[in-house]
């Protein structure tokens, strides 16, 4: 992971390889590799409002294709211990079904995965406050 501050903006990049070589627990056709690369923008436009660009790209063997994830969002901080946070996010998929969501295997309603080779769009709303 790499991260360049730049005044008022914040460059992050970073690189993950996952390598397995057991087919324990992975169905046929599941990748047994997967890269991924990302990397983003952080504007601190004031000292409680942030935007946030980034991309996330990763490529799997066996049949399972790549995706590009699209994300640009924004913080404010209403205190220091609570901030808003709002976020819209495209997936593109080439044959594969990587998802906005998160760990959901599988496709269709029942994960709300995508169908393979179909793109997935979302918004992300929240308050977080730290206790």
């Amino acid at each position: 992971m790499l991260n360049v501050f730049l005044g008022q903006f914040k460059l992050q990049g970073g690189y993950q390889a996952i390598r397995t070589s057991s087919m324990t627990g992975r169905l046929p056709g599941q990748p047994s590799t997967l890269d991924h690369e990302w990397g983003g923008l952080t504007w601190q436009a004031t000292p409680a409002a942030a935007l946030i660009a980034a991309v996330y790209h990763v490529n799997g063997n066996n049949g399972a294709g790549n995706a590009t994830l699209y994300s640009l969002g924004g913080s404010y901080n209403l205190s220091k211990r609570t901030l808003l946070d709002l976020q819209v996010a495209t997936v593109q998929n080439s044959k594969s079904a990587y998802g906005l969501n998160t760990n959901n295997v599988g496709t269709g309603a029942a994960t709300d995965n995508p169908f393979p080779g179909h793109s997935q769009t979302g918004v992300y709303a929240g308050i977080q406050h730290s206790f």
